[in-house]
């Protein structure tokens, strides 16, 4: 099935084919439903959202004095830090990828858009488990050095325990809400590329 018939397949299903080649050349002009299109506009939405949580850290780590809270907040700044970076570094490679379909193969470009969404959101997704459980004990300290008795209550073992068991209730509970997040916002238009890939494959 040749690149025409592909589009037109994709229209029954209710998609509205875009310019491909105008999309390509001014992507940040186009109002196109293309999945790439999609797919850009939902990293830049991540990265917006990324930084903005960050400066949000960077200012609670100079509202509170405790060390040790310090010390969980800069964690948490290290951990968002790392994944803006990631999601930039993904983001340019998208756009790459979408301005390489002009010099090659279309197929061979999608291809490459949609392995790099992907293996990125998943990894992600994997990383996020080991970030939940210190975003956690942060917050938890941050409620605790309200009281000024935070030096005596760090001590008592029975807060300690429930700090752990807070942050061992919230971390599975925020992975499985950063997959239905990352669902809504990214495996949609995901599945709509591969759909795309698939019927570029079809013979006519």
């Amino acid at each position: 099935m040749d690149l025409r018939e592909a589009w037109k397949k994709l229209e029954e299903e209710h998609l509205e084919k875009p310019s491909i080649w105008k999309a390509v050349e001014h992507p940040e002009k186009s109002r196109s439903k293309h999945p790439v299109i999609r797919l850009k506009k939902s990293l830049e939405t991540t990265l917006v959202f990324a930084v903005v949580f960050l400066l949000m850290f960077v200012v609670l780590i100079f509202l509170f004095d405790p060390w040790l809270v310090k010390l969980f907040i800069g964690i948490v700044i290290g951990a968002y830090v790392f994944f803006t970076w990631y999601n930039y570094i993904t983001y340019l490679n998208l756009k790459l990828q979408w301005q390489k379909a002009l010099e090659g193969s279309l197929k061979a470009a999608l291809q490459n858009i949609h392995s790099v969404v992907y293996k990125s959101i998943r990894f992600q997704e994997k990383a996020s488990l080991f970030i939940y459980p210190f975003s956690a004990i942060a917050g938890y300290m941050m409620g605790l050095s309200i009281h000024q008795n935070f030096e005596e209550d760090i001590r008592d073992t029975r807060i300690i325990v429930i700090m752990f068991i807070a942050a061992a209730v919230l971390t599975p509970l925020c992975y499985y809400l950063t997959k239905w997040m990352y669902k809504i916002s990214y495996d949609k238009y995901l599945n709509q590329l591969q759909s795309l890939i698939h019927e570029i494959d079809k013979p006519e």
